[in-house]
């Protein structure tokens, strides 16, 4: 199977700093994947790597079986950074018209595509006018029209949103959506903003510390998560909580602001099932709701990030004694 974006061990250091650590990704060609991390996870390295700005360390990388930084792979990708540079004294029509001819295109098909993405995107009004007299929004919509003007195959897309306001967030999540769903343009995007995020990806890559932590399809992801978490609220829930935080088949029991009582099961499932239903039966409560709590993409994140933040502590923990053993 060739996929639109594949590694193989990708690493890149700066000195002695390792950016990317030995990341092996895969992302299906039409399917939107977004690739989320901490700050400094080394999201915007890695993507400088799949552009070919950046040469990796170590390892490999394709784009639909081209070796990154060809320029057989770079013809196939659109690329919108996190700040985007234009040339300030320029129109927003002539500069998207350049760049299509840059790429290639005659100067008819630029200025054609030119004015379907200025109109696709809300701002036609402005084709004539400089680009330094942009606002941020409007510059971030900019450079995703000069990274779709050549009808990339790809996108890699990184912080796209970062400037624009909740609105405009949306039409940009609305229009990615429509163009990978009618062009089968597939997007790799980066972004803070997870509960936007989450609107709009079929699969997530989470890395930290310049590690891969998970790639997996989104849905499935989230129900992995939540598949041992619960919520239950009572008439009283303050008399199980007591119980419930006493107990063995109870991995973590806490109660929220809105007095709704979360619990995570440690154990066999059904145990936990049949051992919590005798207790809520003992306390003599009114029972409200007991469910599977849901997760979202920001819980995923959360929960992974913290589980990888436990490992480091824990690793730097083991190196740290093994050197004072050894006297190092």
């Amino acid at each position: 199977m060739t996929y639109a974006i594949e590694t193989q061990g990708l690493t890149k250091m700066f000195g002695n700093f390792t950016a990317v650590d030995d990341i092996s990704i895969t992302v299906k060609a039409g399917t939107i994947n977004g690739f989320i991390g901490p700050n400094g996870a080394g999201k915007t390295t890695t993507m400088k790597l799949l552009i070919g700005a950046l040469h990796p360390t170590g390892g490999s990388g394709n784009i639909k079986g081209h070796p990154i930084g060809s320029m057989e792979a770079r013809k196939l990708l659109g690329f919108s950074p996190e700040h985007p540079k234009f040339y300030g004294d320029m129109k927003a029509q002539k500069y998207l018209v350049y760049m299509g001819m840059v790429c290639g295109m005659s100067r008819a098909a630029a200025d054609q595509r030119t004015s379907e993405l200025l109109k696709w995107l809300g701002i036609d009004a402005f084709a004539d006018k400089n680009i330094h007299s942009f606002s941020a929004g409007m510059c971030q919509k900019l450079s995703l029209a000069q990274s779709l003007i050549h009808e990339p195959e790809i996108l890699i897309l990184d912080e796209p949103t970062a400037n624009l306001d909740p609105a405009g967030r949306l039409s940009i999540i609305e229009n990615l959506k429509e163009i990978c769903r009618e062009s089968n343009v597939t997007v790799f995007i980066s972004s803070h903003i997870l509960a936007e995020l989450e609107k709009l990806v079929n699969e997530v890559t989470l890395i930290n510390h310049g590690k891969l932590v998970v790639e997996s399809d989104v849905t499935q992801l989230e129900k992995k998560v939540s598949g041992n978490r619960f919520i239950i609220k009572t008439s009283d829930n303050e008399k199980l909580i007591s119980i419930l935080k006493k107990r063995s088949y109870v991995g973590e029991a806490e109660m929220d602001d809105n007095d709704v009582i979360h619990v995570a099961a440690k154990g066999d499932m059904t145990q936990f099932r049949k051992k919590i239903t005798q207790d809520i039966l003992l306390c003599d409560v009114w029972l409200e709701f007991f469910t599977l709590e849901s997760a979202d993409l920001e819980s995923v994140f959360m929960k992974l990030v913290g589980e990888g933040e436990e490992k480091q502590i824990a690793e730097q923990e083991r190196t740290r004694k093994r050197r004072w053993r050894f006297g190092q």
